[in-house]
């Protein structure tokens, strides 16, 4: 009787730790910065929000990212207010980076070219993906800054644009990497 507690209690404790170890490989922020960027006839046009959810697994470099486009904000009272009352909730992007794992030591900046799933008003597209990964040497908390773009055509997922405005729109994201 004592033999098998001690097993089942063995095998609890292996079963927690491997469960404990997997849950550091990922970590996860609420403090993402997005930048989104657009013309209107001659000028351009920033919606920004620091309200974007990051995922990343440092273990096998996959990424994900969710934005509810509420929190975007303009300098232009009437463009947040169509913000404010999107239905475009939540846009959702998935795919894994072009190297290995995420490596929180010392290292060169790393290039980033990728394909990722994003999902956006209820359309699913493949999209180009280009970064950077960049070593911050000096910090405890943060080990490297991950900066991504990527272009997209709003009409590819069914979004109409008023006259005057550009169809295509600039992503720009960056993402302050923890030390493990």
């Amino acid at each position: 009787m004592i033999k098998n507690l001690k097993t089942v209690w063995l095998a609890t404790f292996v079963l927690l730790s491997s469960f404990s170890i997997k849950a550091q490989q990922k970590y996860q922020t609420r403090e993402g910065v997005i930048a989104v960027i657009g013309s209107h006839m001659d000028s351009i046009v920033t919606a920004s929000s620091n309200h974007l959810s990051v995922l990343i697994n440092y273990e096998t470099a996959e990424i994900g990212l969710s934005l509810d486009p509420t929190t975007l904000h303009t300098e232009t009272d009437s463009l947040n207010v169509i913000l404010i009352n999107s239905s475009l909730k939540p846009v959702i992007l998935k795919g894994k980076l072009n190297i290995p794992y995420v490596n929180t030591l010392e290292h060169p900046d790393q290039k980033l070219n990728f394909t990722a799933q994003l999902s956006m008003n209820k359309i699913i597209k493949i999209i180009y993906v280009n970064g950077e990964l960049k070593h911050v040497a000096g910090s405890e908390i943060f080990s490297s800054l991950l900066t991504l773009n990527f272009k997209l055509q709003l009409k590819d997922f069914q979004i109409v644009v008023p006259e005057g405005w550009s169809d295509e729109i600039t992503i720009q994201i960056y993402q302050a990497m923890l030390s493990k």
